[in-house]
């Protein structure tokens, strides 16, 4: 539960402190920004984001790699490279403001605010 410790991080760090978060494995986003499990450079922005107190200093995604589907894949995917792979994620944030976490809730959130204003692309008519 990446989002409570976002918030135990919160609760430690005083005004000014700094927070660098270094993530395993993550590919190249889809369905921005609903796709937070894989530890992009978005959602750690999300994970620590202004409405948790933080301000992004730098995120971003490391260290490419290039996969290939398999050979056991649909024919139109056989052996076709995959890109977008990155070995890490990471995000360097600064806590600028106290957030009362006792009573902070995700769900309570202006999702807006914490995703940047990125949406699903509109359907194809």
């Amino acid at each position: 539960m990446p989002w409570l410790v976002a918030v135990e991080i919160s609760k430690l760090l005083k005004i000014g402190g700094l927070v660098f978060v270094e993530t395993h494995f993550s590919f190249s986003s889809h369905e921005r920004p609903w796709h937070f499990f894989q530890f992009s450079d978005m959602a750690l922005k999300v994970l620590f984001s202004e409405a948790l107190g933080f301000e992004c200093l730098e995120a971003g995604m490391s260290n490419p790699i290039v996969g290939r589907f398999s050979s056991l894949a649909d024919g139109y995917l056989k052996n076709r490279p995959v890109s977008g792979l990155y070995c890490h994620s990471e995000y360097l944030g600064r806590k600028i403001r106290e957030v009362n976490v006792s009573s902070f809730d995700w769900a309570q959130l202006d999702l807006s605010s914490v995703v940047e204003g990125t949406k699903y692309p509109q359907p194809k008519t």
